[in-house]
């Protein structure tokens, strides 16, 4: 079949672009193209953060030694919530409905020689605790807090009892069943202590400076306990980064 015949150019129309031009349109093309890839567009656009660094997994130094062997003895995790003894019987279900003086004085008459331990307090503090009163202004016994820790829509009572040498005996009580519970006894020394959401947060003083040891409680359902969850040192010196200055309009 024979080839239909060009027309000839429209000596009126547009000049037809040259080589050199196509070549040069197409070097345009590409570099935009680049440059698009790279991520260099314009002001608001999306801009690549690079090469992502590979992922790696764990890499175990020295596996051919024998490890050490499991901690024996009494462990944390032995402690559990128990009832407060000499406690009458909470109906209500509601914590504020006991006094806390009260609570803390069952517990002493119950472990009154107990110096270490959960209930561990030593003998002047006690002896504080059994003879203080609600008006007296010496009494160890700390105005209580009441925070939801345990997540079931009930407040919990938190009690902190002063000991020498600036320790406190930090104790959690929940009802539970209409019993009084304690859910927590833990010997600090705090500088601070907060509660952001169900955490319970005890900052200490730490032996090195500009530092100090931050240590997280909080309720472990399977447990009924409000449990150790970290103990880390951190720096309490830092100085925020400086802010930006704002963009006149």
């Amino acid at each position: 079949m024979p080839r239909p015949a060009r027309l000839p150019a429209d000596p009126t129309g547009p000049p037809r672009p040259t080589a050199s031009l196509r070549r040069a349109a197409g070097a345009l093309g590409a570099a935009g193209l680049l440059a698009a890839v790279a991520g260099c567009g314009t002001p608001g656009e999306p801009v690549g953060a690079g090469r992502a660094t590979p992922a790696a997994a764990p890499s175990p130094l020295w596996p051919d030694r024998t490890p050490a062997p499991a901690p024996t003895g009494e462990q944390h995790n032995d402690v559990t919530s128990t009832r407060v003894p000499g406690v009458p019987a909470v109906p209500s279900g509601d914590v504020r409905d006991i006094d806390p003086l009260t609570v803390v004085k069952a517990e002493v008459a119950a472990h009154r020689r107990d110096v270490t331990g959960a209930d561990g307090l030593d003998e002047a503090t006690a002896a504080k605790v059994v003879a203080c009163t609600r008006e007296e202004r010496d009494c160890p016994v700390r105005s209580p807090v009441y925070r939801d820790l345990t997540g079931d829509g009930h407040e919990d009572m938190v009690v902190g009892i002063d000991m020498a040498d600036h320790f406190l005996s930090l104790r959690c009580y929940t009802v539970v069943k209409g019993e009084l519970t304690r859910i927590m006894a833990a010997i600090v020394q705090p500088s601070s202590i907060e509660v952001a959401g169900r955490e319970l947060i005890v900052w200490e003083p730490s032996t090195t400076p500009h530092y100090a040891v931050r240590s997280v409680y909080a309720w472990d359902a399977h447990r009924r306990y409000m449990e150790l969850q970290s103990d880390e040192i951190r720096r309490t010196d830092t100085t925020p980064a400086p802010r930006p200055p704002e963009r006149r309009r």
